[in-house]
Parts: structure tokens; C-alpha cells; sequence
């Protein structure tokens, strides 16, 4: 029997064939990175979008603004040892008047009424710092020996309405010699930073007395995190700390605050 020649089959008409099973999954991987990726930074840009604001703007404007000139006050002392002839005139001036007792940073632009906890309760002590930078219940009191504990937000959700909700966003720039003024009771103390350091929150040593006059500050970092506490402290200069009072044990103050957890 006779039969035709077969036809080769047009391009066309050919099946295409199907990819891999396993590359269809390494993109569709690929895709759901990337739109959880976008999210993930859209979502931050939305809850942390005031304190990335804050540090760029720093940024930009740090070698050119001068808050020295804003706060008519010194922003450090060039030499960070015991030389303090750069204060001398300020140290002899009598300090300004503020209804509420206030700390002032003059290089990363903080003035804020200090809040004398009276609650070892977390949340509350969170709801509290949006109003200020709050006081440990139990520490020193400042100009006093042994260890002044602050707390402020270095960020917070901008929808929960509070002034200082990122009042120490910048507090990573504070460097040794740097100064940090502290206003109450109708006197002014100036404590010079000495170091900086991060720590678990489970290190609750930083809330330790100690028998010199100095002062802690606390905020979370990273920055829109409650993974560690950036810790900063600095010694009271130009007056010996005012003796008196009975501290608390450490071991029962207030656990360190969570600040921002993202959930």
C-alpha cells in the first residue's frame, strides 16, 4: 500500500515545552520575596517614617545647623578630662527657669520635661515617656550621687499622638565630651557624656547605684526595635553631687522598657 510522505509539522504547531517544575518555584519565590520585601518596607516607612525623618534630616543639617547658637550653651568641651575653663562663665551664671524640671542635649537638639515615674508597670511607663523623658522610680534624683536613670522613645508610633515619641532617636550621636544639661529644682547640673554602649534587655546592672553623681540614658536600639538598649552615660561636672537619700536595690526596680515592638 501507497502511502503520502508526512508533512513536517509547523514551528507553530509544536507543543512548547513546559519548564522545569523546579524552576516554576525558585520564581514563584522569587516573586513572593519581593512583594514581602515591598511591603516590609512600605509597612516601615508608614510606622517609623518621623524618626527616619528625623535622622536624615540630621544628617543634612548637622554641619550647618548650630544648636550651641539655638540653646546658647556649649555643646561639648573640646577637652574631655578635667579641664573645664571652657564653662567657667556658664558654670558661674545662675541657671534659667523652667516650670518643669527639663533635660536639654544641645547637639542632637533634645529639650524635654523630665517625668518622675512613680509605676514599675512596662506599658504604663510607655505611655508615659510620650510626654517626656521619664525619670526611674528609685534612682538617684539629679545633681545627686549615684545613678540618674532617663528613658525616652527613640521612636513610636506616630499615630499614637505624643510629643516625644522620638525624643532620643538621635541619642546615638552623642560622643565622649559631649554635654548634657539637666535643670530641677531651680538649679542646673551639666553631666559630660563618657561612653556609650549597648546591652541586652535582660542587663539590668544599668540601673545599679553608684557613689559618683552620674547620669544613664536609655533608649532602644535598633532603632524601631525592642532587640537591646543603647545605654549613654555621663559624669556631673563643675559641683560634687549632693549627698543624701536611700536608693532602691537595683534588683527591684522596673525591668528596662520595650520600646516599639513591631508585631
Amino acid at each position: 500500500m501507497y502511502t503520502l510522505p508526512t508533512q513536517p509539522q509547523p514551528n507553530w504547531l509544536k507543543p512548547t515545552p513546559s519548564l522545569p517544575r523546579r524552576k516554576n518555584v525558585f520564581v514563584e519565590l522569587i516573586k513572593f520575596l519581593s512583594l514581602f520585601i515591598f511591603f516590609f518596607v512600605i509597612l516601615t516607612l508608614v510606622v517609623m517614617g518621623p524618626t527616619l525623618y528625623a535622622k536624615i534630616s540630621y544628617l543634612w543639617t548637622a554641619p550647618t545647623n548650630n544648636y550651641s547658637d539655638k540653646y546658647d550653651l556649649p555643646v561639648a568641651t573640646t577637652n574631655p578630662g578635667d579641664d573645664l575653663s571652657e564653662l567657667a562663665g556658664l558654670l558661674g551664671q545662675s541657671a534659667p527657669t523652667y516650670a518643669q524640671d527639663t533635660i536639654v542635649i544641645p547637639k542632637i537638639n533634645v529639650e524635654a520635661p523630665i517625668l518622675y515615674l512613680t509605676t514599675t508597670d512596662n506599658q504604663q511607663i510607655l505611655e508615659a515617656i510620650k510626654n517626656g523623658v521619664g525619670h526611674y522610680q528609685g534612682t538617684a534624683l539629679p545633681g545627686h550621687v549615684g545613678n540618674v536613670f532617663l528613658t525616652g522613645h527613640s521612636s513610636y508610633y506616630w499615630w499614637s499622638k505624643g510629643k516625644y515619641n522620638q525624643v532620643f532617636a538621635l541619642l546615638d550621636r552623642l560622643s565622649a565630651g559631649d554635654l548634657v544639661y539637666v535643670y530641677a529644682k531651680g538649679e542646673r547640673y551639666i553631666y559630660r557624656v563618657t561612653k556609650s554602649f549597648v546591652v541586652k534587655p535582660s542587663q539590668v546592672e544599668v540601673l545599679a547605684p553608684t557613689n559618683q553623681a552620674i547620669l544613664t540614658l536609655m533608649t532602644c536600639t535598633p532603632v524601631g526595635t525592642n532587640l537591646k538598649r543603647l545605654i549613654v552615660q555621663a559624669d556631673l561636672i563643675g559641683r560634687p553631687g549632693i549627698l543624701g537619700g536611700d536608693f532602691t536595690d537595683f534588683t527591684g526596680l522596673p525591668k528596662p522598657p520595650t520600646i516599639l515592638p513591631l508585631y
